[in-house]
């Protein structure tokens, strides 16, 4: 099978654009699953169309790609290998206390959370009356997800605020 240059180069183009503009969404924080997933797929779609490109340009690649040209391609490629391998993982880095905080605090159920922050029962049975919904004793997140709740506004009643 044949693959044309104005396909392989237009999959490049396209599969580019998406990843940088799903990749910006996620740098900018304005991400949700979806985001990631299109992201990672496109990612590895972005690869294929990338060898793809490569191959059918081959000869063209290397007529440009000799003497300085080639040397500063080599050096970047061991260099970013050499960050992938010698960069710290997340794993090593420090975690930040805001964040483990929150997702300690987001574990918890609902019954002790109610009880630690000494929340206004009668103002959380309202709001959880409002909307249809049961109490269950389940943590936090899982029962902000269940119910489908607005996270921040939900905190909030339980925080008395």
């Amino acid at each position: 099978m044949k693959i044309s240059r104005p396909i392989a180069t237009t999959a490049t183009i396209a599969t580019f654009f998406l990843v940088g503009a799903t990749g910006a969404l996620m740098f900018f924080d304005l991400k949700n699953h979806n985001i990631k997933t299109i992201h990672e797929y496109i990612g590895i779609v972005m690869v294929l169309a990338c060898v793809l490109h490569i191959v059918v340009n081959f000869a063209a690649f290397k007529k440009y790609f000799t003497g300085k040209k080639l040397g500063f391609i080599t050096l970047s490629i061991a260099v970013a290998v050499a960050f992938m391998i010698f960069t710290p993982t997340s794993s090593n880095m420090p975690k930040n206390p805001q964040k483990e905080l929150y997702n300690s605090f987001m574990s918890v159920n609902l019954n002790n959370a109610i009880t630690l922050l000494n929340s206004d029962k009668t103002v959380l049975n309202s709001y959880l009356n409002s909307k249809n919904i049961k109490f269950e004793d389940i943590n936090i997140r899982e029962f902000i997800a269940k119910n489908r709740l607005n996270e921040q506004e939900f905190i909030n009643i339980l925080l008395n605020k």
